[in-house]
């Protein structure tokens, strides 16, 4: 069982993919801040929405998660918003918004 921690500012959208994640048998939990993110049990693999609510939010989160050896996976509305950064090279998948179920879950399985 894979442990995922789900990082989105938006808390709907963050219940439907916990919900989502755990029907498909991972282990999640979530967080709907930087802070949260950072409390948060050691986590396999970090999806994690990279506005959270700040750009720099996610970016931190991205630089902390890589240095902890957490696989990452990066939902974003605009792929340009990692484009030439540092973090880009330290992401393990870009998938833009809206993210279909089905593209997540294999995302996952195929980690």
């Amino acid at each position: 069982m894979t442990k995922v921690l789900v990082v989105d500012d938006d808390r709907a959208a963050l219940g439907i993919r916990k919900l989502i994640l755990e029907r498909a048998g991972h282990e999640v939990s979530t967080a709907a801040s930087l802070e949260e993110a950072r409390a948060a049990a050691r986590p396999d693999v970090a999806v994690l929405d990279l506005r959270i609510p700040e750009i720099q939010d996610g970016l931190a989160l991205i630089r902390e998660f890589r240095a902890r050896g957490v696989r990452i996976v990066v939902l974003c509305g605009n792929r340009a918003d990692l484009e030439g950064r540092e973090e880009a090279s330290m992401v393990d998948l870009v998938l833009e918004k809206p993210v279909r179920s089905e593209v997540l879950l294999s995302a996952l399985a195929n980690g």
